[in-house]
C-alpha cells in the first residue's frame, strides 16, 4: 500500500482539492488507517473525504451529475488554464454546488427520498452484507479530498453524485446525510460510484438503535425483511455505516 501526495507527476486527482492518492490498499482497515494518516496531515486545513468503491466510474459520473443538476451553473470554465485560474474556477465550483444544495427551493425533503430507490428483498440482505463486509468498496486507488469546510454535506458539492436514473440525486443524498448527521450522530466521509461512507462521532451507548433503523427502514423500504435485525450487531462493532444510493448497489456485494 502506498499513499502519494497529490498532485503527482502524471496525475492531479480529481480537482484542486486532491490531497493524496492511496493505492494498493488490501483491506478495509488498511484503507482507513491511510486515510486517517492523510487526515492527521491536513488538520486544521479543512475537512478531508475519501473517494469509495469504483474511483473512475464516480468521477465521470460526477461529472455528469454536476451538469445535469446544475451545480456550477453560472461558472463558466476559464479560457487560461494555468494552475492558478484553474485553482480558482474548481473553488468557484465548489462553492456553487454548496451553495445550490443548500439552496431552500431546490432542498429534497426526507420523505421524498424514502423509497425512492427500487429494491428487491435482497438488497436489504446486501446492504448488511455491505456493512459487515466492507472491503468490497475497497478499490484499486482512492483520492482523498481535502475541502474548505467544517461541514460534511459539502463532500456532495465536491463531488456530486446520482446520475443514472433511479439512483438518489445530489440533492437525496444531500438530505440523507443531514438526517443522518442531525439525527444518528453519522457524518459523510466517502462517496463511491455506488455508495456512501458515514462515520459515527458518537458512541454506540449514545445512539437510539431502534430510531436508526426504523429510519433505514423507511429510506429503503422492506420494512419485513428479517436482515434488519442483523444490521445492528454490524453497527455495534463499528463507527462506520455504508449506504448504497445507486439502484444497482447490491452488485457490489455480489462481485465482491
Amino acid at each position: 500500500m502506498e499513499i502519494a501526495q497529490l498532485p503527482a507527476q502524471g496525475y492531479r486527482g480529481a480537482d484542486t482539492f486532491s490531497v493524496a492518492l492511496i493505492d494498493g490498499a488490501e483491506s478495509f482497515d488498511v484503507l482507513m488507517r491511510a486515510f486517517g494518516r492523510v487526515e492527521a496531515e491536513h488538520r486544521g486545513q479543512g475537512r478531508c473525504f475519501l473517494t469509495l468503491d469504483d474511483l473512475d466510474q464516480c468521477l465521470y459520473t460526477s461529472e455528469h451529475s454536476r451538469s445535469m443538476y446544475g451545480l456550477d451553473e453560472g461558472v463558466a470554465y476559464p479560457a487560461e488554464d494555468t494552475p492558478e485560474v484553474l485553482t480558482a474556477y474548481e473553488v468557484a465550483r465548489f462553492q456553487a454546488g454548496a451553495a445550490a444544495l443548500r439552496d431552500p427551493v431546490r432542498t429534497v425533503p426526507w420523505d421524498s427520498v424514502c423509497g425512492s430507490l427500487v429494491l428487491e428483498p435482497s438488497d436489504v440482505d446486501a446492504l448488511v452484507t455491505l456493512n459487515r463486509n466492507p472491503g468490497v468498496v475497497v478499490g484499486d486507488r482512492h483520492v482523498v479530498q481535502c475541502l474548505p469546510t467544517d461541514d460534511g454535506t459539502d463532500l456532495l458539492a465536491g463531488i456530486p453524485n446520482g446520475y443514472f436514473f433511479g439512483d438518489w440525486t445530489p440533492f437525496d443524498c444531500h438530505s440523507v446525510a443531514r438526517r443522518l448527521s442531525e439525527r444518528h450522530g453519522y457524518v459523510l466521509f466517502g462517496i463511491g460510484a455506488a455508495t456512501l461512507g458515514f462515520r459515527s462521532v458518537s458512541g454506540a451507548g449514545e445512539r437510539d438503535w431502534d430510531a436508526l433503523i426504523a429510519d433505514l427502514q423507511e429510506l429503503y423500504g422492506e420494512q419485513g425483511s428479517s436482515a434488519w435485525a442483523g444490521l445492528v450487531p454490524t453497527l455495534h462493532e463499528s463507527r462506520m455505516l455504508l449506504l448504497g444510493y445507486a439502484d444497482q448497489f447490491a452488485e457490489l456485494v455480489v462481485e465482491g
